[in-house]
């Protein structure tokens, strides 16, 4: 890329920052780039970030000088930057020039350490509170560390660093490891776990993504019968590697495009399994706000359970991540297995489009959805447990409100096929929640 930056401080900086605030999304009007549109660019310059690297931001830049301003790259750059999640609000202002069309990057950045009231939540174990401090832009690099500690349906300990592009075209590391104490409240025994593991992608082109992960990964069970070795312990030694199409128009409230992700994955150690996942998403756009997110998920693992396959790392259907309508802790030890399958189908009518909200000194991007869905799923582990009698659907409506760091929050109320009605609460979209096994 040959993007000749100029970095502005000072007094212009802080004029262009102070006028992000409540700015629709924190991005340009449409119009303005309408109108420049085929000009040449003359000059591209970035104001407001204090504490980002150049560099960082340049990356994700594709409209060059001396090239015709391009209204659609524009607004895939500022889509890219957004998707750095370290920016409340991000605007591209063009502005004629003698020759062409100056443009204007200005940024308002979050802060680049946030100690937070930290939380965990699944369905099997509820809330679990505690305390945390993150660094969102380490180094101003966007590398992602962090720390925490909560307590409560779980007990935990974990700390992660991120950087998601570390070099060259989009390459990415990252290191989490926890602690882990719980009931697990499905098999009914007292969970200790242990996990260490690393993480590693890269873009191939623009949409193709390559990622590997591994690691080692430790159940110990106060009840035997649980584990496979018979000292009530499970060491687990695992690799994945995934193959994917990122076509999103963005990460945090998509609104078009595909996001497929195809991965293998191999647990050795005391378990000796493969499991292949399927991963298909749809983001369809049908109407300026309006949105039909759907796509099935697959997993399918080798071996028999309680000989090759852990039986805690079983799949076990209901609750806010699987099929909504029904309870985690009464569906799951009904309709339960080493497979998976599942469906979500949901309109999102995006009311509050993302944009900066200051608190005190910090800027933070928010948003809200409202949605209306419908989810299939079975699990099974022989063959003949796949069929119609053992699957479940729910739907219902729900609320969504787009937060940084964890994506989004869903409040849903659903009803089952057996008429009972349930509210449901997740924590992120439930595309990514749904493939998780302690959900």
């Amino acid at each position: 890329m040959r993007c000749m930056l100029t970095h502005t401080k000072g007094l212009p900086a802080l004029l262009a920052a102070a006028c992000l605030v409540w700015t629709s999304a924190g991005r340009a009007a449409e119009t303005d780039l309408d109108a420049f549109a085929g000009q040449t660019i003359t000059e591209i310059t970035i104001a407001g970030n204090q504490i980002t690297k150049d560099w960082v931001i340049a990356r994700e830049i594709w409209s060059d000088v001396g090239e015709p301003l391009d209204p659609q790259l524009v607004r895939d750059d500022l889509t890219r930057l957004e998707n750095l999640a370290i920016f409340g609000a991000v605007v591209a202002t063009p502005t004629a020039s003698q020759d062409g069309v100056a443009l204007n990057f200005s940024f308002t950045e979050m802060p680049w350490i946030i100690p937070y009231p930290a939380m965990n939540y699944t369905e099997e174990n509820g809330f679990s509170l505690g305390v945390g401090v993150a660094s969102p832009n380490f180094l101003g690099q966007d590398i992602m560390l962090s720390g925490s500690a909560v307590f409560g349906g779980t007990t935990m300990y974990k700390v992660s660093a991120e950087n998601p592009w570390i070099s060259g075209n989009h390459v990415s590391a990252g290191l989490v490891a926890w602690h882990q104490t719980r009931r697990n409240e499905l098999l009914d025994f007292n969970q200790t776990s242990d996990m260490l593991m690393f993480k590693a992608g890269k873009y191939l082109g623009q949409n193709g993504r390559l990622k590997f992960y591994g690691g080692y990964y430790g159940v110990k069970s106060d009840q035997p019968g649980r584990t496979l070795d018979p000292d009530n312990r499970d060491d687990l030694l695992f690799g994945a590697l995934t193959l994917g199409y990122d076509g999103r128009d963005s990460w945090r409230a998509p609104h078009a495009g595909w996001h497929n992700e195809f991965g293998l994955l191999y647990m050795g150690g005391d378990a000796d399994t493969w499991t292949w996942a399927f991963d298909v998403r749809r983001y369809a756009p049908i109407g300026e706000r309006h949105t039909l997110a759907t796509g099935p998920y697959l997993g399918l693992q080798s071996g028999n359970v309680g000989e090759d396959v852990p039986p805690h790392m079983q799949f076990f259907i209901g609750g806010a991540n699987s099929v909504r309508g029904y309870q985690l802790e009464k569906l799951g030890k009904e309709i339960f297995g080493k497979n998976q399958f599942l469906y979500t189908l949901e309109y999102r009518y995006l009311w509050r489009a993302m944009r900066p909200v200051k608190v005190l000194k910090w800027t933070f991007s928010l948003g809200l959805e409202l949605a209306a869905f419908g989810d299939v799923g079975v699990a099974w582990s022989h063959p003949q447990d796949f069929n119609v009698d053992r699957t479940r659907s729910g739907y219902g409506v729900g609320v969504r409100l787009l937060v940084p760091g964890l994506d989004n929050l869903r409040f849903d109320i659903a009803r089952s096929e057996d008429g009972d009605t349930v509210f449901n609460f997740g924590v992120r979209a439930i595309f990514d929640e749904r493939k998780k096994r302690v959900r």
